[in-house]
């Protein structure tokens, strides 16, 4: 696992972690984590996941030169972000946090500015390979935020993980 200052995330990783409800391993393997003030005071979260967010996630806000300019320096690179995607983006740029994400534009960024991150399958993964879940639980899991949730994961990185996760089993 990366080695990291702590991990920040994005509306869709809280949801998705709402949905999994899986905080304590979250916590366990990736703590101190954070969110983006900016994400908890928008429109873009219900009142349970602000809630949720409140209770497991510390708010960070911008609070330096350094973390304004990288939101605005976010905001002419990829206009197309959201107010709490950039702040994401800027407190992890500038804390060195990891940043866990699927949204395919914030991930872009990270790319580019080199800023680690992670997506739901991969820590899905990661609890079968620290003996928190079997292969099959956390493939039940990927469907239930597939299914339920309507999260979108392509068929071939669907098919290539679930085959990576059961050769865990092994």
């Amino acid at each position: 696992m990366p080695s990291h200052r702590g991990t920040i995330l994005d509306a869709t990783a809280l949801i998705d972690f709402c949905w999994l409800n899986e905080w304590e391993w979250l916590q366990k393997h990736y703590s101190p984590l954070y969110i983006a003030q900016e994400l908890l005071d928008s429109d873009q979260l219900e009142l349970d996941t602000r809630q949720t967010a409140s209770q497991y996630l510390t708010p960070l806000n911008l609070e330096t030169e350094e973390m304004f300019a990288s939101f605005i320096e976010f905001r002419m690179r990829a206009p197309l972000l959201s107010i709490g995607d950039r702040s994401t983006l800027a407190i992890a740029y500038t804390h060195f946090l990891l940043c866990a994400s699927d949204d395919g534009l914030l991930i872009e960024i990270c790319q580019e500015y080199s800023i680690a991150y992670t997506r739901t399958l991969r820590l899905l993964k990661e609890m079968v390979q620290t003996g928190h879940k079997t292969a099959e639980q956390v493939i039940i899991m990927a469907n239930v935020l597939i299914g339920e949730r309507g999260k979108y994961v392509s068929p071939r990185v669907l098919t290539n993980w679930q085959s990576e996760v059961r050769k865990l089993a092994d």
